[in-house]
């Protein structure tokens, strides 16, 4: 798995991450993003530095955005996180574990960077998803109606010590 930030060229992959999550998202019964996913937000995503694209084998695989603060979900905090958005891993590479993997990536990224906690926003009612992120150690830190295509919960880790290779 290589995480990397994603470059303009990295755009139409990402997109169709995104997309193809959405449709699979769909048949559970819950819509996600706007389908096609809008190439403005990726792009301005990619200028400032927040769109990922992991690759394996050299194929993209998945995307996620990362914020270093996120007032309009988690209101003003100071700066002792990072925020993940937008995670979506290809259905080619469901099942292995990657999405876990790339939580822990962000994770050694947050704490590396000194920050205490990751914090995400997930679909409220989509108990799937939320039992994931528990699985994963996230903890319930509580609900937020603002966003206009459906209710989120807002959840929380602390960062754990990461080795270091060297």
């Amino acid at each position: 798995m290589n995480v990397r930030r994603a470059l303009p060229a990295d755009a139409a992959a990402a997109a169709g991450i995104l997309d193809e999550a959405t449709a699979y998202v769909s048949t559970l019964g819950f819509e996600q993003w706007p389908v096609p996913f809008p190439q403005d937000e990726l792009a301005h995503r990619i200028e400032r530095g927040e769109l990922y694209v992991v690759d394996v084998d050299g194929q993209p695989a998945a995307t996620l955005t990362l914020l270093w603060d996120d007032p309009a979900y988690w209101g003003e905090r100071p700066p002792d996180a990072v925020y993940l958005h937008k995670l979506a891993v290809g259905r080619a590479f469901a099942g292995r574990g990657l999405g876990a993997a790339i939580v822990e990536w962000v994770d050694g990224h947050a704490a590396s960077a000194g920050r205490e906690f990751v914090r995400l926003d997930c679909q409220r009612d989509d108990a799937g998803i939320r039992t994931y992120y528990e699985r994963l150690g996230f903890e319930h830190r509580g609900d937020w109606d603002g966003d206009p295509r459906f209710p989120v919960a807002l959840y929380e880790r602390r960062t754990r010590p990461h080795r270091l290779d060297g």
